[in-house]
């Protein structure tokens, strides 16, 4: 089992979620509206860092905030917490990505049900991401692996 985290796990699974991000945001870039559209697409590594930077601003302030409450409110809650902490999420992430889209892609006139793809799908990348980079940020920094 993985012994952790590290001081650098931060860091770990931050170039995670930046490099995930980024890869969506080539997708999204390949979209037909953005694909056929004359206007300039947002580089990938602008969107990747736009939204690494929103998630981990939120994602730090939700995250204190929730397991500080938590801590006082609802002691008992035990293993069900960190499944509340993740549903909480989906509507932030939600949030997260409609905030991304009118910042970097509002030029591009996205039709309602392709933007809720895309945000749809950018949710699901988070999570996915999620998994990635808490396993980068428990393995990586040259933790030691305890059997």
């Amino acid at each position: 089992m993985p012994f952790g985290p590290h001081p650098l796990g931060l860091v770990y699974f931050t170039a995670v979620k930046f490099a995930g991000y980024s890869g969506y945001a080539y997708a999204v870039n390949r979209t037909r509206t953005v694909a056929s559209s004359p206007l300039r697409k947002p580089s990938a590594w602008k969107v990747g860092s736009v939204r690494t930077a929103i998630g981990v601003a939120v994602g730090a302030a939700i995250g204190l905030g929730y397991w500080n409450l938590l801590r006082h409110v609802a002691p008992t809650w035990g293993d069900y917490a960190a499944v509340g902490f993740f549903a909480l999420l989906l509507p932030v992430r939600a949030l997260e990505w409609y905030v991304v889209l009118l910042l970097l892609y509002e030029k591009f006139n996205f039709d309602k049900p392709l933007k809720s793809v895309v945000i749809f799908w950018g949710i699901l990348v988070s999570f996915a991401l999620d998994v990635v980079g808490m396993q980068a940020m428990l393995v990586i920094p040259g933790g030691a692996w305890v059997c």
